[in-house]
């Protein structure tokens, strides 16, 4: 039998630098396959390569064929809609886009490989329409605005827009970050009825928790190399435990030291009788957190509790109903957006979705000075060298030359962490700032946030893996809801 795809001896090139080598892999009827390897192995690479969206290095002696109708063809054309692509990019087009979209619409925009929906369905589309939903249980949340749905139940909604398609391959890259350990309990289970319902699979991860058993093979990338490709014998399986469900690490400090002397903690920010609400619905109940100098808080919590409205309260981004009050640093409503911005540093998953124009890490590590993004403020001279001299501070010296375009996953989000420190800020915010990392990009990540705080910043994370937080904290804040149900030392949070 024909393979459905087929790569033999591909290279693949990217702004001239070679991201890919000597790939040899074929993927055929019944297969499902987990695509591993550390950040900037190549991964990402190679599914834009087996979906059409990178060709072969032009020059080369590699084929790429595909074989879905029974006859073989080494265009890429019409295999998008034969190889659905699911990934927290996607995800955020949709966050960020001007126009209020339906779960419904984005749905039906499968239909049409866009993300226009059709005017009409047929009777066919419909019945498709209706299993997918089915399957995967999301009929209640047709109606619902994507952007009022929590990350689990957008993720779901987007393998929902994939598969009406009917394709033969659902490609899932990084699909758990974000989501609690209930979220990733069912969106996995999800997948596995989609598996066994006829569609093909292949999961990129970096936990092994997320092998569920449908896959049956696997390949391993290594510097731009596939290293291993075949079954997934039971003896090589990663063993698999309970997600979220580590002991959390007990505070180390909560008081502010200087010269051997305890110091009065200064209040940062605070917040009090703050309700937030969001297209006409209640995200956040009755807040009041105090955040001082030399704590460094947890905010903890399932997907939809209010934690992304949260850190966007505590930097300016959204504002308490009448009656609540924001009180941040020594400001006054007199200061400017931008004079807080210079306190306060931000990475988020979505921030790294933003960068899509060419810029070099230097650029885009200099371009926190104005809280920009790409090109459109360009960086001075003195802020450029200010942006070196951090970057070798911080240990990615050798990434400053290099465009983002070409970064691995791994790399960028140190510059985007750079670019949120670059003008020393007293608070740091990161939003599940080790979703996409391999095992030691977290603990690089981890180790620099200890840093950090040790320079004097202060630390504020969301993480739905316990086992990611650093150790330096000492405060957390638990929402269920959009209610506060623990606040106080993280050593005492049982």
């Amino acid at each position: 039998m024909i393979p459905l795809i087929r790569l033999e001896g591909v290279d693949v090139a990217i702004e001239g630098a070679r991201i890919l080598r000597d790939v040899r892999w074929c993927l055929r009827a019944g297969e499902h396959w987990a695509v591993l390897g550390g950040n900037g192995s190549g991964k990402s690479t190679f599914l834009k390569l087996i979906r059409g969206e990178l060709a072969p290095a032009p020059g080369g002696m590699g084929r790429r064929v595909y074989g879905f109708d029974g006859d073989e063809q080494v265009t890429a054309v019409g295999v998008k809609e034969k190889v659905a692509l699911v990934s927290p990019e996607l995800q955020t087009r949709y966050l960020t886009q001007e126009w209020g979209l339906s779960v419904r619409e984005v749905i039906h925009s499968g239909i049409t490989f866009s993300e226009y929906s059709p005017l009409r369905l047929r009777a066919a589309q419909k019945e498709r329409v209706d299993q997918v939903v089915e399957l995967l249980g999301i009929r209640t949340l047709l109606r619902r605005n994507v952007q009022a749905l929590s990350t689990g139940e957008l993720r779901k909604v987007l393998i929902a827009r994939a598969l009406v398609g009917a394709p033969r391959v659902l490609v899932c890259d990084e699909v758990c970050d974000g989501l609690d350990a209930a979220s990733r309990a069912n969106l996995l289970a999800a997948l596995e009825r989609v598996a066994r319902n006829g569609t093909q699979l292949l999961l990129t991860t970096h936990r092994s928790e997320e092998l569920i058993p449908t896959i049956t093979h696997r390949a391993v990338f290594q510097g731009g190399r596939m290293v291993e490709a075949g079954p997934l014998l039971p003896a090589l399986r990663l063993a698999s435990g309970p997600t979220g469900a580590s002991e959390l690490p007990r505070s180390k400090r909560s008081s502010v030291v200087r010269d051997g002397k305890l110091v009065d903690a200064k209040v940062l920010i605070q917040i009090e009788r703050a309700d937030v609400f969001l297209n006409e619905r209640r995200v956040l109940r009755n807040i009041n957190i105090e955040i001082k100098t030399g704590e460094h808080w947890a905010v903890l919590g399932p997907n939809g509790a209010g934690k992304s409205t949260l850190l966007k309260l505590i930097m300016g981004d959204l504002h308490p109903a009448w009656g609540g009050r924001v009180r941040r640093f020594e400001f006054t409503p007199q200061n400017t957006i931008w004079e807080l911005r210079r306190r306060i540093g931000y990475v988020s998953p979505e921030l790294h979705s933003s960068y899509r124009d060419d810029v070099t890490g230097a650029e885009a590590i200099a371009s926190g000075f104005t809280s920009s993004i790409g090109v459109m403020l360009k960086p001075d001279r003195k802020q450029m060298a200010a942006a070196g001299r951090l970057a070798e501070e911080l240990g990615i010296g050798h990434l400053v030359g290099k465009s983002v375009l070409q970064m691995s996953y791994g790399e960028f989000r140190r510059i985007l962490l750079a670019r949120a420190l670059v003008h020393r800020p007293q608070l740091l915010i990161c939003d599940e700032p080790f979703d996409g990392l391999d095992a030691a990009g977290r603990e690089e990540i981890g180790a620099l946030l200890e840093r950090i705080t040790a320079s004097g910043s202060n630390l504020v994370v969301v993480t739905h893996h316990a086992d990611d937080l650093p150790a330096c904290l000492t405060h957390c804040i638990e929402l269920s809801a959009g209610r506060v149900v623990y606040q106080g030392e993280l050593g005492k949070r049982r």
